[in-house]
């Protein structure tokens, strides 16, 4: 690997093979905008054009030719291409470049083996921006993080000292999963009121409190981040992002799995994750029976945590429980005139390792006035 202070030949050798500044920083260990500033100082001092080319992709051409057939003139389409979620993980370290260290939390004393609380985050939606005067409730990234940290800390502060949490992000997390207003699959039009750096600073720093709370209580954090249908690269960039920030804390745990379906084992508990959108809530008992055929067999209590529909849904299906989660988000505009008039609020839930579900809380988006 190159170091990060290489010569200006060195550095324009890398630049020819990898044409990109995003992976030129990742190759020299140095954030992006260093990488763009020295490009544009050596093709002053050296008369050189470094090309990006790498973040383009062909995406067809248009050609012209004679009565005879000869090539006259050829137009390459091109588009800009995402990053994955790796590039996606060094462009998110260089946002963060300068702010402040992870927070070395003290671990509690004392924690129930048998217990296991789990917080749900409904589908969060940071980034998104909502007019109270169309949708009913104000709704941006400010109050989208004053209402997570207000509902984590109150949910954290009436659980039991149990010794393992478990995190859900259950998806949609984020608003939007690129620079463009849309969704990525259907190009639907969605109302953002930040830029992307500004919505992923925020997203992460929430993710952040929540585990640093969480940690004041349990001595053993593991955090799930579901793909959803808004932030299906997002979620693994997040996932990527928290393991870089927490890769020395031997008490903090992100489960870094691409798969849409997560599963973690408490006990004779046995708790399934995914954001909903994939496959119908009814087929989730078979998922979850055919993925962890052992797990299944030694378990006697099995749930599924779920996403998607902003509204609390139970279904009790041969052998477990599944239920989609409400979210502290308001409503957009699209919703608002679709009809969905779905209650506001986050949960946590302690899980007995013999008993199963032994009780809940709830934080109502009522309890915070922003």
């Amino acid at each position: 690997m190159a170091k990060a202070a290489c010569s200006d030949e060195e550095f324009i050798k890398i630049w020819e093979e990898l044409k990109s500044p995003t992976l030129v920083a990742c190759r020299l260990g140095v954030n992006v905008r260093n990488v763009q500033s020295r490009r544009d100082a050596i093709q002053v001092r050296h008369k050189v054009k470094l090309v990006t080319t790498n973040d383009m992709r062909v995406r067809g051409t248009s050609t012209l030719l004679d009565a005879e057939g000869n090539l006259r003139l050829q137009w390459v389409k091109e588009e800009k291409t995402r990053p994955n979620p790796d590039q996606w993980a060094e462009i998110v370290k260089d946002v963060f470049a300068g702010t402040e260290k992870v927070k070395v939390v003290p671990a509690p004393k004392q924690g129930n083996k048998n217990l296991l609380t789990v917080y749900p985050i409904g589908d969060h939606h940071t980034g998104m921006y909502a007019w109270g005067d169309e949708t009913g409730e104000d709704y941006d990234t400010k109050i989208a993080e004053s209402l997570l940290v207000s509902a984590i800390t109150h949910l954290v502060e009436l659980s039991p000292p149990s010794e393992e949490a478990l995190i859900v992000n259950v998806g949609d997390f984020f608003h939007v999963d690129q620079h463009r207003p849309e969704t990525t699959r259907s190009h639907n039009a969605l109302d953002v009121d930040t830029r992307y750096a500004a919505m992923i600073r925020a997203g992460v720093n929430m993710m952040r409190t929540c585990i640093e709370e969480a940690l004041k209580k349990h001595k053993v954090v593991r955090v799930i981040n579901a793909c959803g249908n808004h932030d299906d690269v997002g979620a693994l960039w997040l996932s990527l992002a928290l393991g870089l920030l927490y890769e020395k804390n031997k008490r903090v745990y992100i489960d870094q799995s691409p798969s849409k379906f997560t599963y973690h084992n408490h006990g004779k508990v046995l708790i399934g994750v995914t954001h909903g959108d994939s496959a119908k809530l009814e087929r989730l008992s078979g998922v979850m029976a055919t993925d962890q055929p052992e797990m299944w067999g030694k378990t006697q209590h099995r749930y599924w945590i779920t996403g998607h529909i902003h509204h609390r849904k139970v279904l009790e299906q041969p052998g477990c429980m599944i239920e989609s989660f409400r979210t502290l988000a308001a409503r957009d505009a699209w919703a608002t005139a679709a009809g969905y008039r779905s209650g506001r609020d986050m949960t946590s839930i302690v899980y007995h390792n013999e008993h199963g579900e032994v009780a809940r809380h709830r934080f109502d988006v009522g309890m915070l006035k922003v």
